[in-house]
């Protein structure tokens, strides 16, 4: 068995171009670092300045009630309705929509009062509106304690301060406006969306904007969703929850 020998081959390359070829290497490693460190220097920045966006919060305290009939204030009117209807057995809440004050009620639960009618385990309602501009769907079960109301704002929607203030005295307006108080980025341009919830046994106000993810009202859980232009207001009944 023979074995072929190979003969090592060797290139001499000049030394002017040996050390020109590692330069250029050094080179291009040395810029591809730094566009690398820029490119995440500037996504950390980026990520920076929106986690740190100065916030701003946005508040309707200098509205004046311009109504000269106080009897004809629509929330005091609405307070003496919803007084009415809780000592018809209804304890509840509801979801103003100011701009037209139409009222929605969540329809969670009825009071176990004498003559009440009895509901069966898989009562509901299902309640379909448009107002103002405002498409709404709502849906409940008073028997399990459980309602939703979905609603679908137009773009740029924004409370209507000469409806409101034509037709709130002062004191109803202070409250109405509290609750229209919300945060936003310093360069967001947008508004209060003109939504307030309202607890029909206490007469108190709400408030139903994006910043708030949900809070108990007495015995009643409330959870908030807004996406772009559609709302998502669910609500619980859960007092034994609400005592803890």
């Amino acid at each position: 068995m023979h074995q072929k020998k190979f003969k090592k081959t060797y290139y001499q390359i000049p030394t002017g171009v040996f050390w020109g070829m590692i330069l250029c290497i050094l080179v291009l490693l040395v810029l591809e670092i730094h566009s690398g460190y820029r490119l995440t220097e500037q996504e950390s920045n980026n990520a920076f300045e929106n986690e740190n966006q100065i916030r701003i919060e946005v508040t309707y305290d200098d509205w004046l009630s311009e109504l000269e009939d106080t009897s004809q204030c629509l929330l005091c009117q609405e307070n003496s309705l919803a007084e009415m209807t809780y000592k018809s057995g209804r304890d509840t809440i509801g979801l103003i929509l100011l701009n037209s004050w139409t009222v929605l009620d969540f329809q969670l639960k009825c009071s176990e009062t004498e003559g009440a009618e009895e509901l069966p385990d898989n009562a509901s309602g299902i309640h379909y509106g448009h107002t103002d501009g405002i498409t709404w769907l709502s849906d409940g079960n008073p028997a399990r304690g459980m309602a939703n109301i979905r609603l679908t704002l137009p773009e740029h929607c924004r409370t209507d301060e000469n409806f409101i203030v034509q037709n709130l005295c002062q004191t109803c307006l202070d409250k109405v406006t509290a609750s229209m108080h919300f945060w936003k980025g310093e360069q967001e341009e947008r508004e209060a969306v003109p939504l307030c919830l309202l607890d029909f046994q206490t007469s108190e106000i709400y408030s139903a904007q994006d910043w708030y993810l949900g809070y108990f009202i007495r015995d009643y859980w409330v959870e908030l969703d807004f996406e772009e232009t559609d709302v998502s207001i669910k609500a619980y009944y859960l007092p034994a929850a609400a005592c803890r």
